[in-house]
């Protein structure tokens, strides 16, 4: 549906194209004459007092709204992004684009109709302007060049809502020049180390203003990265994490032999359901290399699974297995440093070298072989080795506890 919906909207671009006036202008100021304020704004319905969708389209107020910000029906999509307008959401919007999907936001909107709502489309011509703006960068500043000069200020400061989120969650950042923009506006450009966030490709900032802010949106969980924002020679970034996805449960030494019995629960603690494949779950004393398995399948949103066995008996509380594993080596448990236990995103890249886990949990009396957690720290023991036939409990973020086995049981 989705590219038999960009074949239809480029062909009526392509028509447009070859009748539509071509002294017209795609500018900002075309766009708010042409499309926003005749077809969007009437009715009140994307102006006050309605603001539909979270979306205010007043002309002062439409650029801001649009640009690089992520969309209230679907957070996970950018409204425009700057030279993609088969990527841009408004655009979809008015072409007709993927209107069978339900929205995923939290808006207060279950539709996802064709724009403008009760009116008829929009003709190839409009949609031709609309798209060539976005095409051409979707400056908000007339046609002129926002690019950063030898005179423009540089990066003060670049900084995040928040350090950790959980996926499916929202973050803000906010970019702060050391002077004002010039007379058209600054451009920061935006680089993303990890598929695991959605947000934009750049920032513009305002002639004569400051500060800038935009909003991504958490894809999915992941260890440490970096987003970097930088203009002329001038850079700065911040460290970020998505979390969400965690060790719930060790069951590591069942009473008698322990080959084929032992069992690591998992817990989803987002509104999101979590494809596991990408994942790794790792287990060692010196470091996390002694198990190392990749993970299938998906775990729900608040939901657990356990991987493990694959033997099911009174022995390990007859677990119902998601992934049947049979832990070669054996789960370590015991000795003088602690067994840690952790989850790893293969599709992360490492900062300064190190790849850090998404989640962790380490059992025993020390960590002396200096195991990391997902903060890049060297991480406490959660907790003392359990008595053989009992399980680690997650109890919070850093704590377990032993307790009496749960595999079928979810915080």
């Amino acid at each position: 549906m989705r590219t038999e919906s960009l074949l239809i909207a480029a062909a009526l671009v392509t028509a447009a194209c070859s009748t539509a006036d071509q002294d017209q202008d795609s500018t900002f100021e075309a766009i708010v004459n042409e499309v926003i304020v005749p077809r969007c704004t009437f009715s009140s319905c994307h102006t006050n007092p309605t603001i539909a969708a979270s979306l205010d389209l007043t002309p002062e107020r439409a650029c801001d709204t649009l640009v690089n910000q992520p969309s209230c029906l679907f957070p996970d999509r950018m409204r425009i992004v700057p030279g993609h307008p088969e990527e841009s959401f408004f655009f979809h919007k008015l072409t007709g684009e993927g209107l069978n999907e339900a929205p995923t936001g939290n808006c207060g909107i279950q539709t996802n109709l064709l724009m403008p709502f009760g009116a008829r489309a929009l003709p190839a011509g409009e949609l031709a302007l609309v798209h060539d703006w976005i095409a051409g960068g979707a400056s908000c500043t007339g046609s002129g060049d926002t690019k950063p000069g030898p005179d423009t200020p540089a990066i003060a400061s670049f900084t995040a809502s928040r350090g950790t989120l959980l996926a499916g969650e929202g973050i803000s950042f906010t970019v702060t020049l050391t002077g004002p923009a010039p007379e058209r506006g600054q451009v920061v450009a935006l680089d993303l180390e990890s598929g695991a966030l959605s947000a934009p490709v750049q920032v513009a900032v305002p002639a004569g203003a400051t500060v800038a802010s935009f909003d991504a949106y958490a894809l999915r969980p992941t260890s440490r990265f970096t987003l970097r924002a930088h203009t002329g020679e001038s850079a700065k970034e911040v460290v970020l994490r998505i979390g969400g996805l965690d060790i719930a449960e060790v069951m590591a030494d069942p009473i008698g032999g322990d080959d084929q019995l032992q069992w690591i629960k998992l817990h989803n603690r987002t509104k999101l359901p979590i494809n596991l494949s990408g994942y790794r779950l790792k287990a060692g004393q010196r470091d996390y290399d002694l198990i190392d398995v990749g993970l299938t399948g998906t775990i729900p949103a608040n939901g657990c699974v356990v991987i493990g066995g694959p033997t099911q008996s009174g022995t390990n509380s007859a677990p119902t297995f998601m992934q049947a594993v049979d832990f070669a080596p054996d789960l370590p448990f015991a000795g003088s440093q602690a067994a840690g236990f952790a989850l790893f995103d293969s599709t992360a890249s490492p900062i300064s070298g190190v790849l850090t886990p998404v989640d962790t949990m380490l059992v025993g009396a020390t960590n002396t072989s200096e195991l990391l957690g997902p903060d890049a720290e060297i991480a406490i023991p959660y907790c003392a080795t359990p008595a053989p036939g009992t399980s680690a409990l997650r109890t919070g973020p850093s704590t377990c506890a032993q307790a009496v086995m749960q595999p079928a049981s979810c915080p």
